[in-house]
């Protein structure tokens, strides 16, 4: 059996301890609640970003599906013009390939595909002697894909 002056301090402990129990428990339940809620704020913004973005890439669809015929287009051009044997369809590439650089293009194509094109049409009417054309073509064909990577907002392009 415990004496009088063990179960005093006994019960004082209780007293004290219980106090600073309850407390720590109030804390622990309001830093869980803000943890929560700082995660839960963050996936809401996660996901408004993602939908935001869904609808960015839907609203400028035409765009980029145009842009994406129209670049891929002009590349299988100067693949044709670079690597075919037959003049007549050199030729005819050709044609649309200016088609494309005076016209259509202009209306999707930035910086690198921009620079890209001039210097593919200069290299082709020999205003740049010594240039490869088939690195050109290559060039132009890189930057098409980098423009519609940023386009899309995706590397998937890139790999």
């Amino acid at each position: 059996m415990k004496s009088g002056s063990e179960a005093r301090w006994f019960v004082a402990s209780v007293k004290v301890v219980t106090p600073i129990l309850a407390v720590a428990t109030f804390g622990w339940g309001i830093y869980t609640y803000k943890d929560a809620s700082r995660l839960e704020r963050e996936r809401r913004q996660e996901e408004a970003w993602r939908n935001a973005e869904t609808r960015r890439i839907e609203a400028t669809r035409p765009y980029l599906d145009r842009q994406l015929t129209l670049y891929t287009e002009v590349t299988r051009l100067t693949a044709t013009i670079v690597t075919s044997l037959d003049s007549s369809e050199i030729e005819k590439a050709t044609n649309r390939f200016y088609e494309l650089y005076w016209g259509e293009l202009a209306l999707v194509e930035h910086g690198q595909v921009e620079g890209a094109m001039v210097a593919f049409r200069e290299a082709l009417e020999g205003k740049r002697p010594g240039d490869d054309l088939g690195q050109l073509a290559l060039r132009l064909a890189h930057a098409c894909r980098d423009e519609l990577a940023a386009s899309w907002g995706t590397d998937a392009w890139k790999r």
